[in-house]
């Protein structure tokens, strides 16, 4: 290798180590390479609003995946969620509850209200409901029926919680996805036919 092929590579390798001291110089002080990861890659994400209710009863309670239920109340604005008017029933930890793993969400159960109220931050939203018929006076299709609508539109005309089950005592879930939460607000209304209207269980998540 010739002097001239020498020097050439002596200047590559020094250009080389300049444009590194340069970087690092910019970088500021030298940390740990982990601690340089950018926190748009690997931050922890925000996470996203999820309100699940127990109908019918006051005190929280944890299903078998570890999520949380809070218990019913009334609701009054600013106070984040609620039901308005109708009353509240236990069944008891004994009864059975068929097509679920966590028979204590439908063994309670909100009746005779008019509406379920949430306050929620703006943007999209999965709704899930969650219903049995649990009513020693309610054992076949018919003799329960009652419409259901999300921020003013129906979305379970006529619904038969015993028809939609299949029996008594047996879980039926309706889910419902992109609902917009408009002004910082969800609202579900129930509207009687036959009997009263009733729920068990509401999921409202962040989409």
């Amino acid at each position: 290798m010739n002097d001239n092929v020498r020097a050439r590579g002596a200047l590559t390798a020094m250009a080389a180590i300049a444009v590194m001291v340069a970087y690092l110089a910019a970088c500021g002080p030298t940390i740990p390479h982990k601690d340089r990861t950018p926190p748009s890659l690997f931050g922890t994400a925000k996470a996203k609003f999820a309100l699940r209710v127990n109908a019918g009863i006051t005190e929280d309670y944890t299903d078998k995946a570890g999520n949380v239920w809070k218990g019913g109340k009334t609701y009054a604005k600013g106070g984040g969620y609620g039901f308005v008017e109708g009353r509240t029933v236990d069944r008891g930890a004994e009864m059975k509850i068929a097509g679920t793993s966590d028979a204590r969400i439908y063994q309670t159960e909100h009746y005779m209200m008019k509406s379920f109220v949430a306050e929620v931050p703006k943007g999209k939203y999965t709704v899930r409901l969650h219903f049995a018929e649990t009513y020693s006076g309610v054992t076949q299709p018919g003799q329960r029926v009652f419409d259901v609508a999300i921020q003013g539109k129906v979305v379970l005309p006529d619904f038969d919680v015993v028809k939609e089950a299949g029996a008594v005592q047996k879980a039926v879930v309706k889910e419902f996805k992109g609902i917009d939460a408009g002004e910082g607000t969800i609202e579900i209304t129930f509207t009687p036919k036959t009997q009263n209207p009733e729920i068990n269980g509401i999921e409202i998540l962040g989409e």
